[in-house]
């Protein structure tokens, strides 16, 4: 919708294009991810050159570091409260620096080890919770770290040599 007398877009106008524009990153930064997983899945048998390796957890690293950002933004745009923020700014540079040796490990190591990471960032963010930010963003926050959780932790055990598919009925 355009006001007539501006031409300018109105305020639903924009909010409907962030929506849509971080749903589209949302999905479009799932891919390296889904990547990272099938990378260390396949490093049982065939080890992948190093420079896909060192790419892909760089870049698993570069989402989480991006991701901690937003406890951050969480304590800086809140409503002043009792307690300090002083956790959140900690775990925050925490996550970061513990996601830091993944650059050196196998892939399949780094990748479980950064899905823990993602899951803690997670467990201690709680978009499920939170009343900051739009609805939209905190269920896309949910389910894009979901996918990239169970991606990281699923192809890193099956670099392993899970076998996440066997049936233990005979």
């Amino acid at each position: 919708m355009v006001d007539d007398n501006t031409q300018t877009p109105s305020v639903a106008d924009l909010g409907l294009t962030a929506k849509k524009t971080a749903r589209y990153l949302g999905a479009l930064g799932l891919i390296p991810m889904l990547a990272l997983a099938a990378l260390a899945a396949l490093a049982t048998s065939n080890a992948p050159p190093d420079w896909m390796r060192v790419a892909l957890v760089s870049y698993a690293m570069l989402i989480l570091a991006f991701m901690a950002g937003t406890l951050w933004a969480r304590l800086i745009y809140r409503p002043p409260t009792a307690g300090d923020g002083r956790a959140q700014l900690l775990t925050s540079n925490a996550l970061v620096l513990a996601a830091w040796p993944a650059i050196a490990m196998a892939a399949p190591g780094a990748s479980l080890w950064l899905g823990l990471l993602f899951a803690v960032h997670l467990g201690f963010d709680q978009p499920w919770r939170s009343q900051s930010g739009p609805g939209w963003y905190r269920h896309m926050r949910l389910w894009v770290s979901a996918v990239v959780i169970a991606s990281l932790i699923g192809g890193g055990l099956i670099g392993l040599g899970v076998d996440l598919w066997a049936s233990t009925s005979p």
